[in-house]
């Protein structure tokens, strides 16, 4: 979080799951932070109704420009100077928010006592049943 905190022209970030504020450096009062949720929650519930569900919005506004990231009830919202530096943002903010979800998993892996994976988990390649069309004697060629 820290470096996506420190790139580009961004000045503030929000990230929160689910409605609940995980992290939070917008140079605002709690007051003002809980009514731009609010107003977040708004746009989201939109979408929703509009039946779409995007996973990344940019928007400008007066004093600056907004990326919202959203996957699996997390939101990251990232608040930045350069209208240019979107791309790089969403990318950025992406990869994060993977991250996040991978350690999230990671920790709840560990704590549920698994120490080891699986002996035999199922793979496509391995649990398809063999294309008895072939004949494996003949040399393989691109499709």
């Amino acid at each position: 979080m820290a470096s996506l905190r420190k790139a580009g022209s961004i000045f503030g970030v929000l990230f929160s799951q689910d409605g609940e504020t995980l992290f939070s450096d917008l140079a605002y009062t709690p007051e003002r932070v809980t009514e731009f949720t609010a107003i977040l929650d708004d746009i989201g519930y939109y979408f929703d109704q509009e039946g779409r569900e995007p996973d990344a919005l940019a928007f400008c506004y007066d004093g600056g420009n907004l990326v919202i990231l959203m996957q699996d009830g997390l939101r990251l919202v990232v608040l930045h100077h350069d209208a240019d530096e979107v791309d790089f943002i969403a990318s950025a903010g992406g990869a994060f928010i993977k991250d996040y979800q991978m350690g999230k998993s990671v920790r709840e892996f560990t704590e549920n006592g698994v120490t080891e994976m699986p002996k035999s988990v199922p793979t496509p390649a391995r649990d398809a049943e063999p294309n008895r069309n072939v004949d494996p004697t003949s040399p393989i060629s691109s499709v």
